[in-house]
């Protein structure tokens, strides 16, 4: 396995020069653990050493397998905890829309203790990932006290998974931007973010600046944290349409062509979080000066990935093809720069300040003007 790990990177990687470093010589830096390697684990990390020596993205090596039965498994209640406070139970600071507690008839509020889980009261002293371990999608007493009134209720809630409430948090965080682009433009810019560059993301985007923000001036679109996946040509060509017709009548215009592509300016925000075709994106948009760019710089993961899974179980991966911006750069380990540079600094961020998204409210209202 490891030698044909070392052919395969040695027949398709994506530059004969392997950045600088003499793949032969690895191959026998490396060859001498072989014998001291235990188990599945072991190899996939020795692999991912030596393929992390070309410092490349899209590459390295893992083992999915778990040998550990009935593994410890916290799950949500959806719900932001206080952790300040100190007697028994659990604080609400928030309901998390969409999750457990969030139902019309429960009638449970910000500022209630959940006292009790299935009848076991909340020690102060215990962490709370023991009341919720294994629970999710499983039925769960809740007793919860009211402060205010002195009163209690129990109800059956069934808890969900971190991945659920991971994506409740990902829905409620744009949200809250959304509310704020509307709010500083004073209904001038609509808000869209792209979490991955697939089909979904593509629709809702579409679907959004098509409809609910057809009449805003420009739209502000966030790609921070973006994955990747294949999308950049469908949102270059989306973001650049040009109005070639009006329909009209004698008093006013009432549509025009294109139809199906935004010919308004837009606003992107780029992040260091950005991969892959995240980061064929940012170069994109801004070699074709689709609009301003705001946030921090996009590492340089424009490259497409060779996974390949080996007779073992574990899997390893090296870049076969990579790509290069317009002009002529390889854009493998070549960040691109947003126009204007704004660092979300701590302090801030962590209290609900944005300073991304506020400078390029700021930004795109000049554009619109």
């Amino acid at each position: 396995m490891f030698d044909h790990v070392w052919l395969r990177t040695n027949a398709v990687f994506y530059h004969s020069n392997f950045h600088g470093k003499d793949w032969k010589k690895l191959k026998k830096e490396y060859q001498k653990y072989l014998p001291y390697i235990g188990n599945e684990f072991e190899f996939s990390e020795m692999l991912s050493e030596l393929l992390g020596e070309l410092n490349v993205s899209h590459s390295g090596a893992g083992f999915r397998g778990n040998n550990i039965k009935n593994a410890d498994a916290t799950a949500s209640l959806g719900i932001f905890m206080n952790n300040k406070f100190k007697d028994d139970g659990i604080l609400i600071d928030e309901i998390i829309k969409g999750g457990p507690l969030d139902k019309a008839k429960f009638n449970i509020k910000a500022g209630m203790v959940i006292k009790k889980i299935n009848g076991e009261l909340i020690d102060k002293n215990t962490d709370v990932a023991k009341y919720l371990n294994r629970t999710a999608n499983k039925f769960m007493l809740l007793e919860i006290e009211n402060p205010s009134t002195n009163k209690s209720q129990t109800i059956t809630v069934k808890p969900i998974t971190l991945g659920q409430e991971n994506r409740l948090l990902y829905k409620r965080w744009v949200k809250i931007n959304e509310k704020q682009v509307e709010k500083e433009s004073n209904g001038q810019l609509g808000y869209v973010h792209i979490p991955g560059m697939s089909d979904g993301p593509y629709r809702s985007i579409y679907q959004d600046m098509m409809g609910k923000y057809l009449d805003k001036k420009g739209v502000i679109i966030d790609t921070r944290f973006n994955g990747g996946g294949d999308l950049v040509a469908d949102l270059a060509m989306f973001f650049t349409g040009v109005p070639f017709l009006t329909y009209e009548t004698e008093a006013k215009v009432v549509g025009g062509e294109p139809t199906s592509r935004w010919t308004k300016p837009t606003l992107s925000i780029f992040n260091e979080s950005m991969y892959s075709d995240g980061h064929c994106y940012a170069s994109g948009y801004t070699d074709l000066k689709i609009g301003k760019t705001v946030g921090m710089p996009v590492p340089g993961t424009c490259s497409f990935a060779g996974w390949e899974t080996l007779p073992n179980g574990s899997y390893w991966g090296i870049v076969p093809v990579s790509a290069k911006n317009k002009a002529g750069e390889w854009m493998e380990n070549n960040q691109t720069e947003p126009t204007i540079k704004v660092k979300n600094m701590p302090g801030k961020i962590d209290n609900g300040i944005d300073e991304q998204l506020i400078r390029s409210i700021r930004e795109l209202l000049k554009d619109v003007e």
